[in-house]
Order: structure tokens, then C-alpha cells, then sequence
């Protein structure tokens, strides 16, 4: 591997984001932790399941085909999502991008470089899924499943060059400072695609069930049949030596084909991208006038932090994506108002599940758009000598933080007063405590740190993470259970109301909240 040689610079890239993880604080325990749980997995569940699984011989029917297939798009679909993502990111955040860009080298051998270490990551995740199974499957007699990773490899080198090739649409389309927030977005939605996607026969009268059905009979119709193309895929997946070859030998030629063709806009791309957050920053200077001041000082801070989520490409998509998961919930809700022949009632059963579902939800949200507006200070200490009572501040970042979650949860609130204004009345309840509760959990553990450092949120305390999860669950079932109008809401809210009581003396809190 001569120096500056592809292979020599994928190796270093590899190396880098192993010291991301083993080299941050905890990441050596993690691994162990990972390695250890992987095999505890395979022994007690891999194992078992591969005794029983390896002695017998899989047909290639139609409809198994086809569900094959179905997995390659579902998992084609995730891994996209995330190479989105990367593949955005790694314009903005910079790393060694631009030494690299200034050396010698071709810009197509750099982006050639940051594409492999782009689908990589996404692939140790799910090859992590599969070991447990296709190991033990391998070692007791039926080797040809070991070809699921090298399905997996292609899958995730064909999602990496589809985000690439997004990434840089985007780029050419909106220009590089949209492409931050629209790709983020994107990626979100990717993501959730397949998830709506299933949950859309909610909205069938019959769930689903004629749809069902006509894809059954288009899977038994013959495209499906083992020689035909559309099974090659299927058929590679199974471990076939020859549609093996062709389904890894097209990926390769996608993904060279790619990196060739956009390797010579990559250098500009990056430039352009590179340049956005100076331009940025230049036309909110002048933006800035006396009245952006007007209101006094605490709705100005609400403002400010307001303003600061909607920057927030990396937030925007990581509570779309939590927000996303409300619209099945909103359909269920609709369909739940369809009256009982029977009975003539709505299940209340069911709203009440739903409302805590709702509760729940909101607490999650509220806990991540509270660790960025309470924690995540770029200039902590600019707050911390401007003539404002730090009470004050906090309660404003609280306050930006309750804004976002009571506009995203309008509809599907609305809808379920509508159906059932108990219902609704709880859920309206439970979601303002459970918001609230995940607010001042994030004021209670406080730990500063960069904005940057969202994905990295819960490394500050696990105190704190696990506590939001378990005063949203407390009251997600306080709401359910109130809902379906039981009196053991009230228990349950005071057991809620106790544990944040303790979880308050134990932060030792030394400010007025």
C-alpha cells in the first residue's frame, strides 16, 4: 500500500473512526460491553435457533423470494438513510477533508475514500444483527448464509452511492447552505419510509387485507418464479454462487461508476459547502437590528433558542423522525372513531393506549430539544456574565423547549378530543407533564457541552437519560390509565411525583428553577 494509494487511505479512515470510539471517554468499556452482549446472542439464542434451522433445506418458493427481496429494499432503504446523513455531514463537518482536498491527490480518490467509510459504519450495524444467526447457521453445515454479508457490503456500497449522489442534486439544486437542513430532512424521511409505508393500511377499511392479498397473487403470478430476474436477488441472498457474483459485480460497477463520474464536482461541492456558514453568518449580521431586542428579555431568549432549533439541521431531523411515528398514531386514532355495530361505543380501550403512546412520545421529544437548549451552549460563559438572572434564562430555554412539542402534537390531541374528550383531556395532561418532567430532568443533570456534540448527547448523564425514560413511561400510564377511567391514575401520578421528588434531591440542585 504505497502512501497516498486508495487502499492506503481507506486503511487510515478506518483507523480514524476506530479511535473515534475506542479513544472517547467510556469507548473501550462499550465495546467490551458490545462484544460481550454479541456473544451472549449468539450462544444462547443463535445457537438454539441454528440447531434447528440448519437441518433443513429451504425452497425457493415465490412468495419466500419475494420476502427476500422485500428485505433487500427495506434494508437498502435504512442504510440509505443513514448515508444521507454521513454523506452530508462530511461536507460541513470538516475533519480532514480539507487537508486532504489541498494535498496532491484526485479529488475522485478522496471521495472514493469517504464513500467506502461512508457505507461502512452502516454495515458493521447490521452485520452486527446478522452474526448471531449466520454464524452458528455457517458452522453447523449450511456455509452458503455467509453470503448475506457479502449482500450486505453491496447493499450498503449501492445506499452510499445514492447518498452521494443526493447529497450532490442538492448541492446543484438549492445551493450548499439548504442542502445542510433539506439533507438532514431527507434522510429523516427516508428512514421512516418503509415504517408509514406498512402502517398505511390503517387507513383500508379492511386493514389491508384485499391489498394483501394482490400482492400474494402478483408474487404467485410468475415473476417471482426461480429463474426469473426479479428472484436473482433472492436467489443471491440464499448463498447461489452465480446470482451471487452478478448482484456483488453490479454494485461494484454502481459504486465506480458513481465515484468516477462525481469525483470531479466533489472538490467544488466541498469548497461551496465549505464557505456556506461564513455566508450565513455574514447575512444574520446584518440582519440584526434594535428591534430583534423588542420584548424584554425573556421572550427575546425564547426567540433566540427558537431560532437556534430551526438552524439545527441534526435536530430538525432527528425530531421529524420521532414525529414521524405520530401519523400512524394519528390514523389509528381516526379509525377508532368508527362506532361499534355492536355496542355503539368507541373502544375506549384503545384511545386510552393511544394516549399514553402520545405521552410518552412527547417526553422523548421534549428531552432532546431540551438537552440542546439547556446543555448545549456554544458561549456558556457569555451567559454566564451578562447581567441576567440565571433563573430567568433557564426558564426561557424551558419555555423554547415546550413550544416545538405543543405544535407538533396539535393534531393528533386534536383529533383524539375529538373522539373522546376524556381521552383527549388526559392525553393533554399527560403530555404536558411528561414534556415538562423531561424538561427539568435535562435543568437537574445539566451537562454542558457543544452543540456539535447532539449525537453524543447521552454521554453527559446516564442519570438523566434513564430517568426521562422512566418518568415517561410513569406517565404514560398514568395518562392510559386515567383515560380509561380507572382511579389507579391517581396512584400512579403520585408514584410519578415521588420518583421526580427523589430525582430532584439526588441532582442536588444548587438554583432556582
Amino acid at each position: 500500500m504505497p502512501p497516498g494509494s486508495t487502499l492506503w487511505l481507506l486503511l487510515h479512515e478506518l483507523r480514524l473512526s476506530y479511535r473515534a470510539v475506542a479513544l472517547q471517554k467510556g469507548g473501550r468499556l462499550r465495546l467490551v460491553i458490545l462484544g460481550a452482549a454479541l456473544a451472549a446472542f449468539t450462544v444462547f439464542g443463535g445457537v438454539p435457533l441454528a440447531k434447528v434451522l440448519a437441518p433443513a433445506r429451504i425452497t425457493p418458493s415465490p412468495l419466500l423470494l419475494m420476502s427476500f427481496d422485500l428485505a433487500i429494499v427495506v434494508t437498502f432503504t435504512l442504510i440509505l438513510s443513514q448515508t444521507l446523513s454521513s454523506a452530508v455531514s462530511s461536507f460541513y463537518e470538516r475533519g480532514d477533508l480539507d487537508l486532504l482536498l489541498s494535498s496532491p491527490l484526485p479529488p475522485r480518490r478522496v471521495l472514493t475514500v469517504k464513500a467506502v467509510g461512508v457505507a461502512t459504519t452502516p454495515f458493521l450495524w447490521f452485520a452486527l444483527f446478522l452474526t448471531p444467526v449466520v454464524v452458528p447457521m455457517a458452522l453447523l453445515g449450511q456455509p452458503q448464509w455467509l453470503a448475506d454479508y457479502v449482500i450486505l457490503a453491496a447493499i450498503a456500497l449501492l445506499a452510499a452511492a445514492a447518498g452521494l449522489s443526493l447529497a450532490m442534486a442538492l448541492f446543484r439544486s438549492i445551493g450548499a447552505r439548504r442542502t445542510k437542513t433539506v439533507g438532514q430532512l431527507l434522510a429523516a424521511v427516508i428512514g421512516a419510509t418503509i415504517f408509514l409505508i406498512s402502517q398505511s393500511r390503517y387507513l383500508m377499511h379492511d386493514n389491508g387485507a384485499h391489498l394483501l392479498g394482490g400482492v400474494g397473487r402478483w408474487a404467485m403470478s410468475g415473476v417471482f418464479a426461480p429463474n426469473a430476474p426479479l428472484a436473482w436477488p433472492a436467489r443471491a441472498v440464499m448463498g447461489e454462487p452465480l446470482p451471487l457474483l452478478v448482484f456483488a459485480a453490479v454494485s461494484l460497477a454502481i459504486f465506480g461508476s458513481v465515484t468516477v463520474g462525481l469525483g470531479r464536482r466533489f472538490a467544488g461541492d466541498a469548497a461551496a459547502a465549505a464557505g456556506a456558514s461564513v455566508q450565513t453568518a455574514k447575512a444574520s449580521n446584518r440582519a440584526v437590528t434594535a428591534k430583534s431586542f423588542g420584548g424584554g428579555v425573556f421572550s427575546t431568549l425564547v426567540r433566540k433558542e427558537l431560532r437556534l432549533l430551526i438552524r439545527d439541521p441534526m435536530l430538525l431531523s432527528q425530531v421529524l423522525l420521532r414525529t414521524l411515528y405520530v401519523v400512524p398514531l394519528t390514523f389509528v386514532m381516526i379509525k377508532s372513531g368508527a362506532h361499534d355495530p355492536a355496542t355503539g361505543l368507541v373502544s375506549q380501550i384503545r384511545l386510552a393506549s393511544l394516549a399514553g403512546a402520545i405521552t410518552f412520545m412527547a417526553g422523548q421529544v421534549a428531552g432532546s430539544l431540551a438537552w440542546i437548549t439547556i446543555s448545549a451552549e456554544d458561549a456558556p460563559e457569555l451567559l454566564a456574565c451578562a447581567p441576567v438572572d440565571g433563573a430567568l434564562v433557564r426558564r426561557a430555554k424551558l419555555t423554547a423547549t415546550m413550544i416545538p412539542v405543543a405544535v407538533l402534537l396539535t393534531l393528533p390531541l386534536l383529533v383524539l378530543i375529538w373522539l373522546s374528550p376524556w381521552a383527549g383531556a388526559c392525553a393533554a395532561f399527560g403530555v404536558a407533564a411528561s414534556a415538562v418532567s423531561s424538561g427539568l430532568v435535562n435543568l437537574w443533570f445539566e451537562k454542558p457541552a457543544p452543540r456539535k456534540a447532539f449525537r453524543n448527547r447521552r454521554d453527559g448523564s446516564v442519570v438523566g437519560a434513564i430517568a426521562e425514560i422512566v418518568l415517561g413511561l410513569g406517565w404514560a400510564a398514568t395518562t392510559g390509565i386515567a383515560a380509561a377511567g380507572q382511579p389507579w391514575a391517581l396512584a400512579s401520578a403520585g408514584l410519578t411525583l415521588v420518583i421526580m421528588g427523589v430525582l430532584y434531591g439526588v441532582s442536588n440542585p444548587d438554583r432556582a428553577y
